[in-house]
């Protein structure tokens, strides 16, 4: 499975210039720093949460439907992350390499679940790619918007709190919990948001 971020957000969760007021920095010499804390901080909130913070396109390659993804009872299969907001495309791959869009006709996508499905629709099922290995691509959107406030007030607080450890600013250092090293403030904050698989 491969999974290739297709266009990057316009802009990220927090702006530099709260994380600066939120470092009570009162000078912009360190921006470059921050900006890169930033990053590296919504990536790690990204990563423990399953979930995409800004909206922007990916798309994601697989040999072939994932069982541990796939309802046994529907045939949904679940979207590699979310929030999702759309499905754009669905390709299945032939033996001799031939790319075959499957038709929206043939499947709903249901954005209202967490996380995000493909659902087929009766009488049709998920399409069986030909080629062994990266047979299906799937583009599709997912993050909870495009604007800064769109995103959940506790994961901005996450990043900003993940970029105030590292860079040693506004909170005193707070006691590790897990193996993810996470301070205890964040791993309170993101824990509603964290994908449950069972």
């Amino acid at each position: 499975m491969a999974l290739v971020e297709l266009a990057p957000a316009g802009a990220g969760p927090v702006s530099v210039a709260e994380a600066r007021s939120w470092l009570r920095v009162g000078h912009e010499d360190e921006d470059e720093l921050i900006a890169a804390l930033l990053d590296a901080a919504c990536a790690r909130v990204e990563h423990l949460t399953g979930r995409v913070l800004i909206a922007r396109s990916f798309r994601e390659t697989l040999d072939a439907w994932p069982a541990s993804r796939v309802s046994f009872l529907s045939g949904a299969v679940r979207v590699a992350a979310g929030p999702l907001i759309s499905v754009e495309a669905v390709r299945i791959y032939d033996a001799q390499g031939a790319a075959k869009a499957w038709s929206p006709d043939e499947y709903r996508v249901e954005t209202g679940t967490d996380p995000g499905r493909i659902i087929p629709l009766a009488p049709y099922a998920l399409p069986r790619p030909g080629r062994r290995a990266g047979g299906i691509e799937i583009d599709f959107t997912a993050g909870y918007g495009a604007e800064p406030d769109d995103v959940p007030a506790p994961l901005r607080e996450a990043v900003l709190r993940l970029v105030s450890e590292s860079y040693g600013g506004r909170h005193a250092p707070e006691a590790r919990r897990g193996e993810a090293g996470l301070p205890e403030g964040v791993a309170h904050l993101i824990r509603p948001y964290r994908s449950i698989r069972l």
